[in-house]
């Protein structure tokens, strides 16, 4: 069981703890978690979830194997979203602070979010900032970041015109196949969760079927993608 709770990072994480450095180390242990170690630690769930059907023998279990495999997708299309939510509010903050040029598009946005009479309490209290860092986390909290057009639409925000291309290049991977994988994923995750996996169009009810192989290559997918994201703002 010990195994099964602890889990393992696949072999396309190349560098799993981020910097190198041993979560053993206390300085380690105190730093404030980035958005990708964030991600990390969640999408090591879904990897468990693939792992515990390999432990289970007992033919009563088997035939629920393939809800390990649905709940790994729904908890890998979660980390995707939380990791580009994440990301992209603090490069807002980062883009308006730092005296660079802001985006057009996350211009408009900010423009769309304070009227005047928020940049009026803002200018009377000198607190832009904590103004604008509560009307954005408030106004994100209703939003989800998951499928490649919202993907893409947030990640222009913050000056990224096709974040799909630039992974793509960077991982020598065809585009059209990995938006497609991308969005196969996140629809396929939208039906586990709202259809318990189920095709409401036939009668009576119809599993769709599902495999190991489908749950890891949305593991592996997600992963690349939320990997190269990273190191792409970070660079």
């Amino acid at each position: 069981m010990e195994k099964e709770t602890q889990g393992n990072i696949n072999e396309f994480v190349s560098n799993p703890n981020v910097d190198g450095a041993s979560f053993n180390d206390k300085d380690v242990c105190n730093a404030p978690l980035t958005a990708f170690d964030i991600f990390q630690k969640c999408i090591k769930r879904a990897e468990n979830l693939i792992e515990i059907p390999s432990f289970i023998s007992e033919e009563k279990y088997v035939e629920h194997n393939c809800d390990c495999y649905r709940a790994a997708i729904v908890l890998s299309i979660s980390a995707l979203d939380a990791f580009v939510k994440k990301i992209v509010i603090s490069e807002i903050f980062n883009q308006l602070t730092m005296g660079k040029t802001i985006p057009t598009p996350l211009r408009d946005y900010v423009k769309q979010l304070l009227n005047q009479d928020k940049l009026l309490d803002a200018a009377r209290k000198s607190n832009f900032n904590e103004i604008l860092e509560k009307e954005i986390n408030e106004d994100f909290e209703k939003k989800s970041f998951q499928g490649e057009w919202k993907i893409d639409t947030y990640l222009k925000m913050i000056g990224h015109e096709n974040i799909f291309s630039e992974v793509c290049v960077k991982r020598d991977i065809n585009e059209k196949n990995f938006r497609k994988n991308i969005e196969l994923f996140t629809k396929r995750r939208h039906i586990i969760a709202h259809s318990g996996d189920f095709d409401l169009n036939r009668s009576p009810l119809e599993e769709n079927k599902i495999t190991i192989e489908d749950a890891k290559l949305c593991v592996q997918t997600v992963t690349t993608f939320a990997q190269t994201i990273n190191e792409i703002i970070n660079n």
